[in-house]
């Protein structure tokens, strides 16, 4: 019996098994980097969105009128920023690790989202402040109250209780979203200023009313 020829297939089936395990190996090696590189593709662009919603959190949702409008600016400017960065992780190839890119996305998305609103806020309670002033310098400001004058106090009331709902409905947007706040204590302090500025607000409308 000639044993090379009957091992020759052994040997041929091992060669061939350990040709596939290498390969298996290879193919695991670079999975594992794909991975790797995909992962210190995203976690910056989470934790510098992250450091930006702090940091914007922060602003008073009650600035001074001269500085409202400016605050507003530059909260949409962060929120760019972060879509920005949203828009580069939705340009990766997520094949690696779908799961950690989603989870990504849907954190700057909701970052972003929650900066819109609270620019939203800064805008619609300067309008009031400016709807309620502009009601309060009529009432104070007639010697007469003519049928003009009543006339006109009717429609400053008017666009007051508007930009009342306004500001309220943006207000209530912002709470709404404090949920996706992974810091709870943060999300408790900006929900407390939204709280004092609604009720602010409230007292200003009932206030301007009894004029």
């Amino acid at each position: 019996m000639n044993l090379r020829a009957l091992n020759k297939p052994l040997v041929a089936g091992i060669a061939a098994a350990l040709i596939a395990v290498a390969g298996l190996g290879a193919w695991w090696g670079y999975s594992g980097y794909r991975q790797h590189s995909l992962q210190q593709a995203v976690a910056p662009q989470v934790q510098a969105a992250d450091a930006r919603l702090r940091e914007a959190l922060g602003v008073a949702l009650e600035p001074d009128p001269a500085q409202a409008e400016q605050a507003a600016a530059q909260l949409d400017a962060t929120a760019q920023d972060i879509e920005a960065r949203l828009a580069g992780l939705r340009a990766l190839d997520a094949a690696p690790d779908r799961a950690r890119v989603a989870s990504a996305e849907e954190a700057l998305d909701d970052a972003a989202s929650m900066l819109r609103r609270q620019a939203a806020v800064i805008r619609t309670g300067l309008a009031f402040a400016q709807a309620r002033d502009a009601l309060e310098a009529h009432m104070r400001g007639a010697r007469s109250r003519s049928g003009g004058w009543v006339s006109e106090a009717i429609e400053l009331k008017h666009k007051m209780g508007q930009a009342y709902f306004d500001y309220k409905l943006a207000l209530d947007g912002l709470a709404a979203r404090l949920g996706d706040v992974p810091d709870r204590e943060l999300a408790a302090q900006v929900g407390a200023r939204v709280d004092a500025a609604l009720q602010h607000a409230s007292d200003a409308r009932a206030a301007a009313g009894r004029l």
